[in-house]
């Protein structure tokens, strides 16, 4: 029988979680399903268990050097068959059912078009302290929503139409960070949007963050693609000022927890001068879960 879902996991340097991630997955009933894990070039390669191995359903494809998640996702849903595209980091994992529960969902939200992303709700674990919090994000096919932060969940909590990747595109593999981001706005401004099945279906580990340099980087290329003069895909007013409100909270947070304090108060400045308001978030994107 032909799989519904491709199942994508890139991994980098984390073999047993990884495991945990794979395992999570074939746990997953009520839905045929295909697993590709790609290896993004780690120095200690990603190794299938015997059993894993055994496994028909998984598929292991190895990068020769480490290119980013972005380009361990595309390849994987360039070797993907199933109409399909679940996506699923290395280090979460899904709840029993979710698979199931989010393809029948989909079929009933995404109607006639493929632009459409359904994601779950999430336990956000911090691996620090152990604390959970159960998120469930709007649903939103406004690409203002989609300027203004990366609030529509994780990318564990993905279930898209390999169709939609043929419209928009792959992802961005010149981001380091934020690709999520670009991809989902490109989707908006597409016609498209996210609808959420508002239930906690996946379990997603909140730990380091990232550098300063890696997300400059990233803020740079969002600039250049959005934000410049002569960008190639430049926003109106409006999703301009809120998309370089967001990159500015973003780049207050990583100055914070590197403890560069002046520079986060500089940035986050920046954001409410661009967006006045009187909370951190450009607006609330959390309901509560059923």
């Amino acid at each position: 029988m032909d799989s519904q879902v491709s199942i994508i996991i890139p991994v980098y340097q984390r073999q047993a979680d990884c495991e945990a991630a794979i395992a999570s997955a074939l746990t997953q009933s009520g839905v045929t399903f295909e697993v590709i894990v790609v290896d993004d070039g780690s120095p200690d390669p990603f190794v299938l268990p015997a059993a894993l191995a055994a496994d028909a359903r998984i598929r292991l494809i190895r990068l020769e050097r480490n290119a980013g998640a972005a380009a361990a996702r595309n390849r994987g849903i360039r070797e993907a068959k199933s109409p399909w595209i679940a996506l699923l980091d290395s280090d979460d994992v899904w709840l029993p059912g979710k698979l199931a529960s989010q393809l029948t969902f989909a079929g009933q939200a995404a109607g006639d078009t493929p632009l459409i992303g359904v994601m779950t709700g999430f336990a956000q674990v911090e691996m620090a302290t152990g604390a959970n919090r159960d998120r469930v994000p709007i649903e939103s096919v406004d690409p203002a929503d989609f300027a203004s932060a990366c609030w529509f969940g994780p990318g564990s909590t993905a279930l898209i139409a390999k169709e939609a990747f043929d419209r928009v595109g792959l992802f961005d593999e010149e981001l380091e960070r934020l690709e999520d981001l670009d991809w989902f706005l490109r989707l908006a401004l597409a016609g498209g949007g996210i609808r959420v099945l508002p239930q906690i279906a996946t379990r997603v580990q909140v730990g380091g963050r990232p550098s300063p340099d890696r997300l400059d980087r990233a803020i740079a290329r969002l600039r250049a693609k959005w934000l410049m003069p002569h960008a190639p895909q430049r926003l109106g007013h409006s999703l301009r000022r809120n998309l370089a409100a967001y990159l500015a909270i973003e780049k207050a947070s990583t100055r914070y927890f590197s403890g560069r304090y002046l520079s986060f108060g500089l940035a986050l400045a920046e954001s409410w001068l661009l967006k006045p308001r009187l909370s951190l978030h450009l607006r609330d994107w959390w309901r509560r879960p059923t």
